[in-house]
């Protein structure tokens, strides 16, 4: 008779993560704007806090996560430039106004970008040196 596996328990919470996107999926389909943003920011908090509070913290995460965190913030800018590419002149010379339209969602990009890093990153393998 086959063991049944043991479950990790640092896992994601793949059950209230489904439910969760179900209504928000349902809210958005119902255009319930509160419950729609209820239902993102819980997507996307629950399995952060989840994973911060229980993952092993191993050297060298923070600085990971900060990095992933910088990489991560410069998206709203690279969008924002990108976004401006459909007119003729901005082809050869960039416009700036797609920029700096997007400049104000740098920082919340940047904490986003880290905190996802921190909720569903693997910790590396430890070192194996013998003594």
């Amino acid at each position: 008779m086959p063991e049944p596996e043991e479950q990790d328990p640092h896992a994601p919470l793949w059950l209230p993560l489904l439910l969760t996107l179900a209504v928000l999926m349902l809210a958005t389909r119902l255009l319930h704007r509160k419950l729609a943003l209820t239902a993102l920011a819980t997507l996307v908090l629950l399995p952060t806090v989840w994973r911060v509070l229980t993952r092993k913290w191993v050297r060298g995460d923070v600085i990971r996560g900060l990095g992933a965190g910088y990489i991560a913030s410069h998206v709203p800018l690279l969008l924002g430039a990108c976004s401006t590419l459909d007119r003729p002149e901005c082809r050869i010379h960039l416009c700036t106004d797609g920029v700096l339209a997007s400049a104000p969602y740098v920082p919340w990009a940047g904490v986003l970008g880290t905190l996802l890093y921190w909720a569903w990153s693997k910790s590396p393998a430890p070192d194996h040196r013998p003594p």
